[in-house]
């Protein structure tokens, strides 16, 4: 085949600890001087707030373990 071959796609897979949901709006409790409510935003502390981790090296290169 000629021409340009596309760069090989590495799978990524979703976080078990957030499933896919990385970062919350969390409510502090307080409203401020307009009513509104006081959030936070919290990033997964496994996947830094990306809803994904990557492959082990063993199922990137096909090889058995």
């Amino acid at each position: 085949m000629t021409g340009h071959t596309p760069a090989p796609h590495t799978p990524a897979r979703i976080c078990p600890n957030c499933h896919g949901f990385a970062t919350a709006a969390i409510t502090s409790g307080g409203r401020d001087h307009r009513g509104h409510l006081n959030t936070i935003t919290v990033d997964c502390p496994a996947c830094h707030g990306h809803g994904t981790t990557p492959l082990p090296a063993v199922q990137l290169t096909g090889g058995r373990a």
